[in-house]
C-alpha cells in the first residue's frame, strides 16, 4: 500500500474552532496596538513619548530585553543538552525551543531599536569597532547567534522546496552550526553581567558582584531548562500530540542542579563579600534579593525533588513558571530597581512603553504559535522530523 505524501493544501487545512484560535485573535490585538505604539515612538521622538531621562536611561526595555534574551537561552541550552550531551530523549523539545529562541532574539531586537536614541543609526557597530565595549560585542553575539538560530530553524522551512539536497546539506552542519551558537549564546550571556561591572556607583551592593557573568550564565540556562518545559507542553498541545510526563520530569532534574549550583554561587558570594547584615536587614530591597532567590532557586528545587510532588501534573507548570519570575525579576532587579536614582529622579513608565512592549511580546508568540501549528506540523506530516 503506497502512502502519498500530503499537499500543502491538506497540511494546512484548519480544523474546527480551536481555543488557540481565541489566544491567537488576542495576540493578534495586542500586536496591532504594539505596532501603533512603535511607530508613535519613531515618529515622535523618545522625549515626546516615554518617561526616560538622565537619571533613569533604563526603563522596561532595557528590562525586558535583558529578560527575554535570559529566557530565548532555551535555544541553546535544548541544542547543547541534545546535540553536544546526546540526549536524544530530549529531542521532541527542540524544534519548539528553537522557534521560541528565535523569535524571542527578534523581539529583543525589536525592543532595542525602540530604546535607541537614534533608531536610523542601528547598524553603527557593523563600522565602528570598539573592542573595549562590552556593549559591541552582545551586539555582534545576538546578531550572529541570531543568524545561527535561523540555519537552526530552516529545515522545516526547506521542508517546503521539492529538494532534499538542501535539507541534507543543513542536518551535515547541525552539529557544527550548534557548538557555534553555544559558544556565541556563553559569550553574549555572560557580558550581559559584565554590563553592570561598569557602574559599580549605581547598583546596589546586593546585586553588584565580580561574578555577575557567571550568574547571568547560570540564571540564563536555568531559564532556559524551565522554558523548554513549557514550549514542550504547549507545542504537544498545539500539535494534537501525546505528552510524555518524563521528559518534563528529566528537564526538572537538570533545573534542580543548574538551581543548587545558583543558589550556592549567588548566597555564598553575599556572605563572603560581608554584606550578609544587608540581606538580614529586611528592607525593601533585601526582600526582593530573598524574592529572587526563593521563586527561581528555593520552590522549583523543592517541587522537582520531592518525588510525590514532580508527578504531579501542575508541578510541570507551577515550578518552570517560577523559575522564569524569579530570573525575570532578577534581570529588572538590577536593571531599575537596585539601580540608584540620579538626584532622585523617578521613573514611571508611559502607556506608549508598555503598549509597544506588551505589542512586541504578543508578536513573538504569536509568531510562534503559527510556526509550531502550520511550518513545524507541516514538516512533520510531509516526513521531515529531525534525526
Amino acid at each position: 500500500m503506497t502512502i502519498q505524501a500530503p499537499s500543502i493544501q491538506q497540511a494546512f487545512q484548519i480544523g474546527p474552532f480551536k481555543k488557540g484560535d481565541v489566544i491567537a485573535g488576542l495576540l493578534g490585538f495586542l500586536t496591532m496596538i504594539g505596532l501603533a505604539a512603535g511607530v508613535g515612538r519613531l515618529l515622535l521622538g523618545m522625549g515626546a513619548t516615554t518617561a526616560l531621562t538622565d537619571g533613569y536611561p533604563w526603563g522596561i526595555w532595557i528590562g525586558f530585553d535583558f529578560a527575554l534574551i535570559a529566557f530565548s537561552g532555551v535555544g541553546f541550552t535544548m541544542a547543547a543538552v541534545v546535540h553536544v550531551l546526546h540526549l536524544h530523549k530530549f529531542q521532541p523539545v527542540l524544534q519548539p525551543a528553537i522557534l521560541a529562541g528565535l523569535f524571542g532574539y527578534v523581539a529583543v531586537l525589536m525592543l532595542l531599536l525602540l530604546d535607541l536614541g537614534r533608531p536610523d543609526r542601528f547598524y553603527n557597530f557593523l563600522l565602528f569597532y570598539n573592542m573595549h565595549s562590552p556593549l559591541f560585542e552582545i551586539c555582534w553575539c545576538v546578531l550572529l547567534y541570531t543568524t545561527v538560530l535561523v540555519i537552526e530553524v530552516s529545515p522545516d522551512l526547506l521542508a517546503f522546496l521539492p529538494w532534499k539536497r538542501p535539507l541534507r546539506l543543513v542536518y551535515r552542519l547541525m552539529l557544527p552550526v550548534t557548538i557555534i551558537g553555544i559558544t556565541l549564546s556563553t559569550l553574549h550571556q555572560s557580558t550581559l553581567g559584565t554590563l553592570y561591572l561598569n557602574m559599580p556607583h549605581r547598583l546596589h551592593p546586593l546585586w553588584y558582584t565580580p561574578i555577575l557573568p557567571v550568574l547571568f550564565y547560570t540564571s540564563s540556562i536555568l531559564a532556559g531548562l524551565s522554558l523548554g518545559i513549557i514550549v514542550y507542553k504547549i507545542a504537544v498541545r498545539v500539535g494534537g500530540q501525546q505528552e510524555d510526563p518524563s521528559i518534563a520530569i528529566g528537564l526538572g532534574k537538570g533545573v534542580v542542579f543548574v538551581a543548587l549550583l545558583y543558589l550556592l554561587v549567588r548566597v555564598g558570594e553575599v556572605v563572603y563579600a560581608g554584606e550578609l547584615t544587608l540581606l538580614l536587614a529586611m528592607t525593601p530591597l533585601s526582600q526582593l534579593w530573598l524574592s529572587e532567590i526563593l521563586f527561581c532557586a528555593v520552590l522549583p528545587i523543592v517541587l522537582w525533588s520531592v518525588a510525590s510532588l514532580r508527578r504531579q501534573p501542575w508541578v510541570h507548570w507551577v515550578a518552570p513558571l517560577l523559575v522564569l519570575l524569579g530570573v525575570g525579576m532578577s534581570r529588572f532587579d538590577a536593571t531599575l530597581a537596585a539601580q540608584f536614582a540620579v538626584d532622585g529622579a523617578v521613573y514611571v513608565p508611559s502607556l506608549l512603553e508598555w503598549f509597544s512592549t506588551f505589542g512586541i511580546i504578543a508578536a513573538a508568540m504569536l509568531l510562534w504559535y503559527l510556526a509550531v501549528r502550520f511550518v513545524m506540523g507541516f514538516a512533520v506530516k510531509l516526513g521531515y522530523e529531525r534525526h
